[in-house]
């Protein structure tokens, strides 16, 4: 696939979002994401940060807005205001730390009660690479199965699944807007951001990515 290059045209701007509790490693897969890279002292996020990513998927230019949100409870006012106009969210939890789990619960409400109704929700257990986890595989697939979602166990320590599982967003979010343009429309009117665009620029670094919905690690 090849890569985003400046100034090139998009077939689709996708705004993502990665959402759950404080410190389970939601910057850090932005990261190993974005960038490619993998830091044990990243700071955490106050409020809101987002990076712009540019990849080539099945035969589309898409140029994917991915929002890294605060899990702190002072916070949660501010990430609300971002779940409007989000075509993909990303409900991530830390495999060693139990209560992390239990909070996707929390958070699935917060997307059921701010963010558009169309919207692709993905399970990601991260840290898959620590051998103090306390969150099997087994109860993360079955949650995301009751409730409709793919399950990725990543580790963006270790760069694993992270491709996979943004690669998976990106194409079940293409797949939506190719039956139905206007999927999300409601969701941000004034950019229209589900539409199909024309001669919109990049602004971020490329990448590529590939399809996949199989949980992996």
């Amino acid at each position: 696939m090849s890569k985003g290059r400046k100034n090139a045209k998009h077939d689709y701007l996708l705004k993502l979002l990665l959402i759950g509790d404080s410190s389970v490693g939601k910057s850090c897969l932005l990261l190993r994401y974005s960038d490619g890279n993998f830091t044990s002292s990243y700071i955490t996020t106050i409020g809101i940060d987002f990076k712009i990513k540019n990849i080539t998927q099945a035969g589309h230019k898409l140029k994917l807005q991915i929002w890294d949100t605060a899990g702190q409870e002072r916070f949660r006012t501010i990430t609300s205001a971002y779940y409007r106009g989000a075509m993909g969210i990303f409900l991530v939890y830390d495999v060693t730390d139990e209560t992390s789990f239990t909070s996707v619960q929390n958070w699935m409400k917060q997307i059921d009660e701010n963010a558009e109704k169309q919207v692709v929700r993905v399970l990601i257990g991260n840290k898959c690479d620590m051998p103090t986890r306390t969150v099997d595989y087994a109860r993360g697939k079955k949650f995301a199965d009751d409730n409709g979602m793919a399950f990725f166990e990543t580790s963006a320590k270790e760069d694993i699944c992270v491709n996979e599982a943004f690669a998976h967003m990106a194409e079940s979010i293409v797949n939506k807007l190719k039956s139905d343009p206007d999927a999300f429309a409601g969701s941000n009117p004034k950019t229209q951001s589900a539409k199909k665009l024309r001669g919109a620029s990049s602004d971020g670094a490329g990448g590529s990515g590939s399809a996949g919905g199989k949980a992996c690690c």
